[in-house]
């Protein structure tokens, strides 16, 4: 790729990440202070999500701690707690009824995994997307009424990510929502083919879609297992590039691939091109290395030369399939394989915290007969690294766009955020109470010695028209989120003793009247530090 056009890529995947935060622009928007000492613990724990395969590709349960062994940048590192998978399965459903109908039952669920399908119909051809619902079709039709495990339903296009259906156990509501869809004409792929401005543009707007659903994620204690189906997002090759482009498209590449492993999602990017012959492509970390060799380990950081949606798929643990004709046999086989995994964790014996450097991950297992996938590596986690709204090497401007950005997707998507647990209320004189468990928020001092610890969020109120009545229904299908009446957005804080045992709960108190006509409010808080989103919806 040209150098102008690397450069132009960079400004393109900065800008459309950035593009949402327009819907703040309206008012001045909340300022960004410096993040404040925190109490962090100086131990970093790694949380791997571990699925095996025998030599037919079928999960394997029934091993145990002593049958793994992990390597990080070829040293082994000790084992400090082990989950097997009958811990990750799912509440039994009470007289055939389904445990989840949507996002406000997933508590209920424990840390079993969950199905987030994609239909990618902004990188695929239009006769190629339609094959693909198809096969979806075909795969919910051969399931029980009541579906293993919680699944939702999305779509990225030319101009919007939306949610098609929440998250459900309920089968014949996704089929529903699935006949009622037709796909949208792919013309941005079509205009800009495999090279261009546009094909960045695109790239751009699969990362974003990806980040959203990390985020809106966050509060969930399991597996999530991402089926991305549709053709191969466009890469970005920046190996020729200068300093500052490779910079600027490393911290994106970064921002989303650390997000990504943090939230334990794994991509099955699902590639639904018809072909005339039936043989099959799949790509996994370390695929066909069963000997157990350290020495041969890779030792690269995987989005050193490039930036692609296909190597998010490896780099999480996921898989990247091609070249089959019978995708509803794929989405089968990649909802089985991603929820039967075991959950391991330990601490790095390597305590630098070099953010630049990128550390692989290695299972070896007793019998070399079976295959371990899991996540590839990792960046290590700076403080803030997660948080790009508070890091300090940024200027106030760019730390201001940040927080619109993440700010302005929480309120307009229709997916539901669960990384602060909060609910809300009506309180005195135009207020709102949101009340947030202790526990999730971030305490700081409030001065250098001092046992007074304080909290501080960024809260904001949305509220929205009715939206369109034909969008409406019955089904669980996610409706029109409407239009938006007004917002407001305040930095609020809460302090207490810190020598006194933690409280419960607190609350927050946002000033907002809703103006006449609206009939959603979508509150969103955002601790300042930890970066956590949670969003809560209430009828005025």
């Amino acid at each position: 790729m040209p150098l102008r056009t690397l450069r132009l890529a960079a400004s393109l995947l900065l800008c459309f990440l950035a593009a949402p935060a327009l819907l703040l622009a309206q008012s001045a928007p909340p300022p960004v202070g410096a993040p404040h000492s925190v109490f962090r613990s100086r131990t970093r724990i790694v949380i791997l999500d571990v699925v095996v395969t025998d030599k037919k590709g079928k999960p394997v349960s029934g091993l145990k701690q002593s049958d793994f062994t992990i390597l990080e940048d070829k040293t082994p590192q000790t084992i400090r707690s082990f989950e097997a998978p009958e811990l990750h399965v799912m509440p039994p459903a009470p007289a055939n009824q389904p445990v989840v109908t949507s996002a406000k039952d997933l508590p209920k669920i424990g840390n079993a995994p969950v199905t987030i399908m994609v239909l990618d119909e902004l990188n695929t051809s239009f006769a190629d997307m339609a094959y693909a619902r198809q096969s979806l079709q075909k795969y919910l039709a051969a399931q029980p009424p009541v579906l293993k495990e919680p699944s939702a339903l999305l779509v990225v296009t030319n101009t919007k990510f939306q949610l098609l259906h929440d998250y459900t156990q309920n089968r014949d509501e996704l089929l529903q929502t699935l006949k009622k869809h037709w796909p949208e004409y792919p013309w941005k792929m079509a205009q800009s083919g495999k090279g261009g401005p546009g094909t960045t543009e695109r790239i751009a707007m699969s990362l974003s879609s990806l980040l959203q659903i990390a985020e809106a994620t966050r509060g969930l204690p399991g597996r999530k297992n991402v089926l991305w189906v549709g053709a191969n997002a466009p890469g970005v090759d920046f190996s020729s590039a200068d300093p500052e482009t490779i910079k600027e498209m490393t911290a994106v590449t970064k921002r989303v691939t650390q997000t990504l492993l943090e939230t334990r999602i794994a991509v099955f990017d699902i590639d639904p091109t018809i072909n005339e012959a039936s043989m099959v492509g799949v790509m996994v970390p370390d695929a066909g290395d069963d000997s157990g060799d350290s020495d041969t380990m890779t030792d690269t950081d995987p989005f050193s030369s490039d930036v692609s949606l296909q190597d998010f798929a490896a780099a999480t643990g996921g898989k990247l399939i091609q070249s089959r004709n019978d995708i509803n046999n794929v989405v089968a086989e990649s909802i089985d394989t991603g929820s039967t995994y075991y959950t391991l964790s330990y601490s790095p014996t390597n305590s630098a915290e070099d953010a630049a450097k990128f550390r692989n991950i290695k299972i070896v297992l007793s019998n070399p007969d079976l295959t371990a996938t899991t996540r590839t590596g990792y960046y290590p986690e700076a403080a803030n690294a997660n948080n790009i709204a508070a890091d300090t090497t940024l200027d106030l401007k760019q730390r201001q766009s940040e927080l619109q950005l993440e700010l302005s997707q929480a309120a307009t998507s229709a997916l539901t955020y669960d990384g602060l647990s909060f609910t809300a209320v009506r309180g005195p004189h135009d207020t709102w109470l949101l009340t947030a468990r202790a526990h999730d928020l971030s305490w700081s001092p409030t001065a250098v010695g001092s046992t007074r610890l304080r909290a501080e969020v960024t809260a904001m109120a949305v509220a929205f028209d009715a939206g369109s009545a034909k969008s409406k229904s019955k089904s669980g299908a996610a409706p029109d989120p409407g239009k938006i009446l007004s917002h407001v957005a305040h930095e609020l804080e809460s302090s207490r003793d810190g020598s006194l045992p933690e409280p419960a709960s607190v609350t927050f108190q946002l000033s907002f009247d809703p103006p006449s006509g609206a009939k959603r409010i979508r509150f969103i808080l955002r601790d300042a530090v930890s970066a956590k989103i949670g969003t809560s919806d209430l009828n005025p």
